[in-house]
This record gives structure tokens, sequence and C-alpha cells, in this order.
């Protein structure tokens, strides 16, 4: 994949390369230079779970109670599959 960068130094980020990162606007970056290459690296505070298209994704360190957001995600699925087939 490549990009342009534009005059005032800004490159875009690919839209699947974001989309599989689970990057969103406002993201926190970490920037690396090593020799003639340069690093971007997404800075996360914690665990960080997402919907991809209709698939819970876990990006991160676990800590925190994740088999409850787990277990949410999968009844409120669940619920929505139900709600379809009554239809």
């Amino acid at each position: 994949m490549e990009t342009t960068l534009d005059r005032f130094g800004r490159v875009v980020i690919p839209k699947q390369v974001r989309e599989d990162l689970g990057l969103n606007p406002g993201a926190v970056l970490q920037i690396e230079k090593r020799e003639q290459e340069i690093f971007l690296k997404p800075v996360q505070e914690g665990p960080h779970l997402f919907d991809k298209d209709g698939v819970l994704v876990f990006s991160g360190v676990a800590n925190g109670d994740i088999v409850s957001k787990i277990r949410q995600h999968r009844e409120k699925r669940l619920n929505e599959i139900g709600n379809r087939k009554r239809k």
C-alpha cells in the first residue's frame, strides 16, 4: 500500500488499515524513526473492544471484566437474531 505526503506533511492511513486496527478519528499514534523508516503505533490506554461488522473485536491487553463484556455482547446479538427470525 502507498500513500502520499501532502504539503503540510500529513499522510492518510488507508481505510482498511484503520478499520483493521480499530483506529477512529482522534486516535493517538506513537511515531518512531528508525534509520530511514517511520513506524506508527496506536497508543491505547487499555483494552479496546469494538464491533466490526457485527463481530466483537478486541485489541489491547486483557484486564478488567472482559468476560462480562463478551457475555453482554453475545446476549445482544442473540436477541437481535431472535427478533429477525420472528418477523
